[in-house]
C-alpha cells in the first residue's frame, strides 16, 4: 500500500510538475509575445520620429533654400536698382558738358533755391560756374551778397541767407539723392514687373 500511495503521490508529482511547466511556458510565450509588441510598437515610435525629424529636416533644408534664393533674388535686384541710379548720375555729370542747357538748368535750380528768402543772400557755386549765377541772379532779379566758389559743389548752388542761419541746398546730385528715396520703388516696379 506503501508503494501504491508512493506512485501515486509520484503521478500527482508528476502531473502537479507537468502543469506548472505547461503555465510556465504559456507565461513565457506570453512575456515574449508582449515583449515582441512592445518592441514592435517602440520601433514603429522611432520609426515615426526619424519620419518627422527627417521631414522637419526637409521643410527646414526647404526653408533655407528659399531664403538664400530670395535673398539672392532681393540682392541682384538691389543691384539692378543701383545701377540705374548710378547711370542716372553719370547722366547728370554730363550735363555741365550742354552750356546752354546747364546754364537754363542752374538758372532754374538758382530760382528754386531763392524762392523762400526775402532778403539778400550768398549763393555758393562750382567756380566754373560762379560768373553764370551771377548772371542768372542778375536775370531773376535776386539780391546776391556774394556768389561763392565752392569745390565740394559739383552742379547746382547753394543759397544762404546773409547771416548764414537758412540754407537751401539745390544741386542735380542732391536731388537725385531726394528722388531716389521716392523712386527706388517705382524703378523696381518698371524693371521687373513691367
Amino acid at each position: 500500500m506503501t508503494s501504491e500511495l508512493i506512485d501515486l503521490l509520484e503521478r500527482e508529482a508528476e502531473a502537479e510538475r507537468q502543469r506548472l511547466l505547461t503555465e510556465a511556458r504559456e507565461q513565457a510565450e506570453e512575456l515574449v509575445r508582449q515583449a515582441q509588441a512592445e518592441a514592435e510598437a517602440l520601433l514603429e515610435s522611432q520609426r515615426q520620429r526619424a519620419a518627422s525629424a527627417v521631414e522637419a529636416a526637409r521643410v527646414r533644408a526647404r526653408g533655407v533654400a528659399q531664403l538664400r534664393a530670395t535673398s539672392r533674388i532681393l540682392e541682384a535686384k538691389d543691384r539692378q536698382v543701383e545701377e540705374v541710379f548710378r547711370r542716372a548720375s553719370a547722366e547728370l555729370e554730363r550735363i555741365p558738358q550742354d552750356a546752354d542747357r546747364y546754364r537754363r538748368i542752374l538758372r532754374g535750380l538758382l530760382r528754386e533755391a531763392a524762392e523762400g528768402f526775402n532778403g539778400p543772400v550768398v549763393v555758393y557755386a562750382p567756380e566754373r560756374d560762379t560768373a553764370a549765377v551771377e548772371a542768372a541772379s542778375r536775370e531773376l532779379g535776386l539780391h546776391v551778397v556774394h556768389v561763392v566758389p565752392d569745390p565740394s559743389l559739383k552742379d547746382g548752388v547753394r543759397v544762404c541767407s546773409e547771416d548764414g542761419r537758412f540754407v537751401v541746398e539745390n544741386t542735380l546730385t542732391s536731388r537725385l539723392q531726394r528722388a531716389r528715396q521716392l523712386l527706388v520703388s517705382e524703378v523696381a516696379q518698371l524693371l521687373w514687373e513691367g
